[in-house]
């Protein structure tokens, strides 16, 4: 029996076998922040089904950032992709990650929510020096953490999402900074369960910092996957496109070139960070790309 040149070629064809991949999820249902960063992973599997085969994507259980940072030092079939800052925390050697800034920095940029009655104070702020006295709070494992300490501020650390609206609502601590993709959504998300949460009218913080897609180390053929999709979605313009989707309207909203912006600096970015910086938003150019 002979078979056509057609079937024999199909037959001959390698099958590409499904990978499941695993996306942190959010910490509560009125947690939106990682809406785009899956719809970012999504657009990098979908440049690489051609080369890599099919995904499924699937949806971690909630977890804070001390427990993301253990759960994806473990190898598994399931593929645990999360979000964290570079260079990786101290101890974890066991992670990979791919190497492009997929926010494209839009977390480097801060506006904050203010405590009732600390708007006037913070009206005169025009320095580093002059912000110091004013407390802050973040979360428990954040690289803002030690990066507002290294300027000389007080930080306090706390372990749940929300206890930190409560904190600056009801005046326990004087600021909760947020990134400029984060303040509008979360201001609305939280109305009207957490009354007096306000946002901040005067001031905005820059610390250049730079996230990446991390999984455990073992899966470098994954991760390679993800940073071949997420540099093909740049080169074609469909990453900043998808960026400009999700953030656009937070960006307009949170008025930076009619804030007074304080620069602090990030001491734990390897470099400066320069092999990432042609990617970066620059505000002051509304394009992307920051000089050294």
């Amino acid at each position: 029996m002979r078979h056509s040149p057609l079937l024999l070629l199909l037959l001959s064809w390698p099958l590409l076998a499904t990978t499941r991949f695993t996306l942190l999820s959010p910490e509560n249902p009125y947690d939106d922040r990682l809406h785009y960063y899956r719809a970012a992973l999504q657009l990098a599997l979908e440049k690489t089904r051609a080369d890599y085969g099919d995904y499924e994507l699937r949806t971690a259980p909630p977890m804070n950032k001390v427990r993301m940072r253990l759960e994806v030092q473990k190898s598994s079939a399931d593929h645990l992709v999360t979000i964290d800052s570079w260079p990786p925390h101290k101890g974890m050697e066991q992670v990979g990650f791919a190497a492009f800034p997929f926010d494209l920095g839009i977390l480097s940029y801060r506006v904050c929510f203010v405590a009732p009655g600390r708007q006037h104070a913070l009206d005169r702020v025009e320095t580093l020096a002059q912000l110091q006295p004013f407390s802050h709070v973040q979360g428990r494992g954040w690289q803002d953490v030690d990066i507002l300490r290294h300027a000389g501020l007080t930080v306090y650390e706390v372990e749940n999402y929300e206890a930190m609206f409560r904190m600056v609502a009801r005046g326990r601590v004087d600021l909760f900074c947020r990134g400029i993709n984060e303040i509008a959504p979360e201001w609305q998300s939280h109305q009207p369960r957490v009354p007096g949460l306000t946002i901040e009218r005067h001031l905005a913080l820059y610390y250049p910092q730079i996230h990446l897609l991390y999984s455990h180390v073992s899966h470098k053929e994954e991760l390679a996957r993800i940073e071949l999709g997420l540099r093909r979605a740049w080169q074609d313009g469909s990453l900043p496109q998808l960026w400009r989707q999700h953030f656009q309207a937070s960006i307009d909203t949170a008025g930076l070139c009619q804030r007074r912006l304080i620069r602090l600096d990030n001491p734990f970015l390897p470099d400066g960070g320069r092999p990432f910086l042609p990617y970066l938003y620059d505000p002051a150019r509304d394009a992307f790309g920051l000089q050294p």
